[in-house]
């Protein structure tokens, strides 16, 4: 997705994921991979607003193995922003496994679910080649 920046500056690129519904905690909505100030940036997006102070743990799982990161809390706080070792991995070991498991630290409970990476490999190829230098 491209959208043109009002104030004429770089577009915004971004491409996005949707939960799988019959696998998810309907508080997850999916995975969005964007251009960001440092290279590709990747953010979880929930239906539950979060505190900007709030730094939720989360694990996110593939074939490849479990990886667990410290979110920081973005835009109106129900976007969490992983660190860079995530756009890492999702540039190389996510590109071969058919899903992302995901387990978000809430309260009362987790948020749970699955996110399909079928086409990730395109899409990054994609986003990649859009970023523009910032």
């Amino acid at each position: 997705m491209r959208t043109k920046n009002p104030s004429g500056g770089p577009d915004a690129v971004s491409v996005m994921h949707v939960a799988d519904s019959s696998k998810s905690d309907l508080s997850l909505a999916g995975l969005n991979l964007q251009c960001g100030q440092k290279g590709v940036e990747v953010i979880l997006v929930t239906l539950e607003r979060r505190s900007r102070a709030d730094r939720p743990k989360l694990a996110l799982s593939t074939t490849g193995g479990r990886s667990e990161f410290e979110a920081t809390v973005v835009q109106a706080g129900e976007a969490l922003l992983l660190p860079q070792t995530a756009a890492d991995l999702a540039a190389h070991d996510w590109q071969n496994s058919p899903q992302l498991s995901v387990e978000i630290e809430a309260k009362p409970a987790p948020i749970r679910g699955v996110i399909p990476l079928m086409g990730l490999a395109a899409a990054m190829k994609t986003l990649t080649a859009s970023c523009p230098i910032r």
